[in-house]
């Protein structure tokens, strides 16, 4: 009995341990494919990002159409530089006003404003130490850009070239909530800047200057919807950073704003209809709530 019953033991141990191993087994074999799986998935959102991130206009451009709609300047509309020191101490916020500043010094070159642009540029490169890319604005993107004050196309070109090139590292180390809070910054700037350059403009302009000033103002801020798109789909793939879920639903508001409100507007624009566009206080709305995310941003 007692052979058989050592026997019995031997055979029971040698089943368990069987079913076990083939339980392990299985388990290793799930646990690798749903790696595989989790790896193609972000590789797939990674490639979707990055070809988002490269449809986006320079930063220039919109600073650019401003100055060419015949607007004056308003300095009231960039952000202060004296608070670089404040976004240093967080990464989100210094993300998000590099950003801010870009497209404020894109403002600033476009209106010879070149002497203050340069201030900007010096605060870009503290934030930039901030989050990572200060390789990219170093001390020679700052030599090359002073050496190039009296050219402001080269200003530009220099501008978009080193915003390209964060993105491009920012992507190769795999930071790319990082890229799209600075484009978030970018981007709500651009919309600041339009829509307070039209709330700003003088009531007592005739008539005839007024509109022949604030129906291409308003076309800018119009076209700047695609850019807002283009941002939600971005942003909406790190719904598991708070900040950018956070943003995703300001953005929401802007984009139902203009899908509803700004329909009419659109219209009028593309049949040439300025008269009453103009008359209308439709871009109130839009104006209020881009100050309200833009506060956010800079306080």
């Amino acid at each position: 009995m007692n052979i058989h019953s050592s026997k019995f033991k031997s055979l029971l141990f040698i089943l368990v341990f069987a079913i076990n191993s083939c339980g392990d087994d299985a388990k290793s074999k799930s646990s690798t494919s749903e790696s595989a799986e989790f790896e193609t998935a972000k590789n797939q959102m990674n490639a979707d990002v990055n070809a988002l991130l490269s449809s986006f206009p320079p930063p220039s451009e919109i600073p650019y159409l401003l100055m060419a709609t015949g607007s004056d300047f308003d300095g009231t509309a960039v952000n202060e530089v004296s608070k670089v020191d404040d976004y240093t101490r967080e990464i989100t916020k210094s993300a998000i006003n590099i950003g801010i500043y870009t497209t404020d010094i894109g403002y600033l070159i476009s209106y010879d404003k070149t002497q203050l642009a340069l201030e900007y540029i010096g605060a870009c490169q503290k934030l930039s130490e901030a989050v990572g890319v200060n390789s990219v604005v170093n001390l020679e993107f700052m030599l090359r850009f002073e050496q190039n004050l009296l050219n402001k196309d080269s200003l530009k070109t220099l501008v978009d070239e080193v915003s390209n090139q964060s993105n491009k590292l920012l992507e190769s180390t795999g930071r790319l909530d990082i890229a799209s809070l600075i484009l978030s910054g970018s981007v709500v700037e651009g919309l600041y800047i339009s829509t307070q350059l039209i709330k700003n403009y003088p009531e007592d302009t005739p008539s005839e200057i007024r509109d022949l000033i604030l129906e291409p103002l308003i076309k800018v801020v119009i076209d700047q919807k695609e850019g807002l798109d283009n941002l939600i789909q971005i942003v909406k793939k790190f719904d598991d950073n708070q900040t950018l879920s956070s943003l995703l639903m300001d953005l929401n508001k802007i984009k139902t704003i203009y899908d509803n409100e700004l329909v009419e507007i659109s219209a009028q624009i593309a049949s040439n209809k300025g008269d009453m566009m103009l008359q209308s206080k439709v871009l109130d709305h839009l104006t209020v709530e881009i100050s309200r995310i833009r506060n956010s941003f800079v306080q």
